[in-house]
């Protein structure tokens, strides 16, 4: 293989293994949602090796991955940015996940909330449903598992913006 790409390629697997890739933090006033062929997530975790591990996930299947530290950057994203998925790991001590879920999905563009949890039962995704949020992700997370999840959530999405009733919803947010 010639140098210079070889060079290229194993930079970027590289990279990817540090968490590098297409995950980055989410800055005020960024637009995201402008590559509409890509799926955006919006990821507030908490642990270092969770996070790295969605870094690569989003390096290998092409996703655009923002890491947030909180929830108020986390609503704060939903509200004014086109996010069709918002990963959310319960075991943040910051604020109450019910509130927060509760939140995030009743934003004015609609998003996928997936919980994540080290507890995983019935009884928790029926109160996510209930709450608004899409599914529960158990810890520890593997990555087929998120592929998966993700990709019917962003499937989901689509499918729902594609509704006459967020028509306007969608149009405004491609405005700004």
């Amino acid at each position: 293989m010639w140098e210079p790409l070889r060079l290229l390629f194993s930079n970027a697997s590289a990279s990817a293994r540090r968490g590098e890739s297409h995950a980055t933090r989410l800055s005020p006033g960024a637009d995201v949602g402008a590559q509409a062929a890509q799926v955006t997530v919006v990821g507030l975790v908490a642990d270092d090796n969770d996070r790295r591990l969605l870094a690569n996930l989003s390096f290998d299947n092409g996703w655009i991955m923002h890491f947030v530290d909180s929830s108020a950057e986390a609503q704060a994203a939903s509200a004014r940015l086109r996010v069709p998925v918002i990963l959310y790991d319960r075991d943040l001590p910051s604020a109450d996940w019910r509130d927060i879920v509760s939140l995030l999905a009743s934003s004015s563009l609609p998003t996928c909330v997936i919980l994540i949890s080290r507890v995983a039962d019935d009884h928790l995704w029926e109160e996510v449903i209930r709450r608004g949020g899409y599914e529960v992700l158990s810890k520890p997370l593997r990555p087929e598992e998120v592929v998966r999840m993700i990709k019917l959530a962003w499937s989901f999405w689509n499918s729902m913006m594609k509704m006459p009733a967020y028509a306007g919803k969608r149009s405004a947010s491609n405005s700004r």
